[in-house]
């Protein structure tokens, strides 16, 4: 019996703070962008690999980075907003980016449509949180996974035994 399956090669190319800039422009004139890229590029090195994304992985890399910056950008607004206790800081939960279905001017409500832009699944949950992790997972979903699969040295068709 033999086992057939793809490694996922875990090096990847150079990937420079100009890189993440040309990809996320709106990051340009933010005043620490060497702090926020030299501590969150380790991070996305070590989720975003070239071998799955291919001519993607750069943008793939600067949302995952985005991602990170906009979490850590939330918190920091919470604290400049006068949240002094990590509750304050860490409470509520992060904004959404649904679909706006309908609004309403008398005493102002809206509703959103989160079917449409949001990605189902447990294990997406930490990527719903910005429109960068979003996107990111929707680029992820156009890539081929590797998987494992096992071949035997002489199966019997038919019988749906493989052992």
């Amino acid at each position: 019996m033999a086992i057939l399956g793809t490694l996922i090669d875990r090096e990847n190319p150079e990937f420079t703070k100009e890189d993440f800039l040309f990809w996320m422009p709106q990051f340009t004139n933010v005043s620490n962008i060497d702090t926020l890229f030299n501590n969150l590029y380790p991070i996305a090195n070590n989720k975003i690999f070239y071998s799955i994304f291919g001519v993607d992985w750069k943008y793939a890399m600067s949302l995952a980075i985005a991602h990170y910056a906009w979490i850590i950008g939330q918190a920091q607004a919470k604290v400049k907003s006068g949240a002094t206790s990590l509750a304050d800081i860490a409470g509520g939960s992060p904004t959404t980016g649904g679909i706006m279905t309908s609004a309403s001017v008398g005493g102002f409500s809206k509703t959103y449509d989160l079917d449409r832009s949001m990605i189902s699944g447990d294990d997406k949950v930490w990527w719903n949180q910005s429109a960068f992790g979003r996107d990111l997972m929707n680029l992820l979903a156009t890539k081929s996974l590797a998987s494992m699969f096992v071949v035997t040295s002489n199966p019997v068709p038919g019988s749906g035994n493989y052992d």
